[in-house]
């Protein structure tokens, strides 16, 4: 018989530690210098340790000749150890900490929010998020932990009665 139980020092958790709270994807025309209003917000529920931990970013390719057409990258890995406490909520930002510390935007200033960012040098932001792909939190296992498809509303149309940018106004 194994005994393992009894002297390992890893025991699996059976509750959910973190979940992906919320994403918000930069506005069309963003510049990489505003890179930072676009984030992605992990919220912690339960005290524990997220060694390890990664955010991934999916984009669905959608070539036939490809069996699964997609592409992926590690955004964003916390670190080893990385003690987290219930109801932390980490923003993690597609801009830069710099850009952040010299032209701070509210995006940036949020309070009750731990802001991490992508980007060291103001070179190393840019926008990620475009609607349809996926954005994963997986564990330091490889298993995915919760997934959400970026999905942001419609821009509003003009209204009727409101000169379109090419049209002038009469009167």
């Amino acid at each position: 018989m194994l005994a393992f139980g009894s002297v390992s020092d890893f025991k699996p958790v059976e509750a959910n530690k973190a979940r992906i709270l919320s994403i918000k994807v930069a506005p069309d025309g963003t510049s990489l210098n505003d890179a930072n209003l676009e984030w992605v917000e992990i919220a912690v529920d339960l005290d524990s340790d997220l060694a390890n931990w990664r955010v991934q970013h999916l984009r669905p390719l959608w070539k036939v000749e490809i069996p699964k057409p997609i592409e992926w990258e590690w955004l964003y890995t916390f670190g080893s150890p990385a003690f987290v406490r219930a109801g932390e909520i980490y923003r993690i930002h597609s801009g830069s900490m710099i850009r952040a510390a010299m032209h701070p935007r509210a995006d940036d200033l949020t309070s009750g929010r731990k802001h991490v960012y992508i980007g060291g040098p103001l070179g190393a932001a840019r926008l990620i998020w475009e609607r349809g792909d996926y954005v994963r939190l997986v564990d330091a296992f490889g298993t995915v932990i919760d997934e959400i498809i970026v999905w942001p509303p419609e821009p509003a149309p003009a209204t009727a009665g409101t000169p379109s940018s090419g049209a002038r106004a009469s009167g």
